[in-house]
């Protein structure tokens, strides 16, 4: 791959997750694979809350993981703005398999939240 699409499609798993928030992106990873929606837009796709801290950033930081979805082929999976209910429907009932379910926090970032 070039360098120009890499930052496409980094949608590659944080350091710092425990195992909660491994789950989670495995279980995120599985459904958009799934679907081929791995395009971010040049966006970060998936953050650690800890390093989501060292952000600055407000919301999210008692997650597991915060997925970043502005501008990605996976946007649809996370907001109600798209109008796609199911597929957020079915990116939540993968999360609640683990235990955890997604929540919106802005219009372009949510997280995943222990249910």
């Amino acid at each position: 791959m070039d360098d120009d699409n890499d930052a496409k499609t980094d949608v590659s798993m944080p350091e710092g997750l425990d195992a909660k928030g491994q789950a989670a992106y495995q279980a995120i990873m599985k459904v958009l694979s799934a679907s081929g929606a791995t395009r971010t837009g040049g966006c970060k796709a998936f953050y650690a809350p800890e390093e989501w801290a060292a952000r600055g950033e407000r919301y999210g930081l008692k997650s597991k993981l915060v997925v970043v979805y502005d501008g990605g082929d996976h946007r649809p999976y996370f907001t109600l703005d798209s109008e796609q209910y199911d597929l957020v429907e079915k990116m939540q009932e993968a999360l609640k398999e683990h235990g955890m379910y997604f929540e919106e926090a802005m219009t372009w970032y949510g997280a995943v939240y222990l249910a």
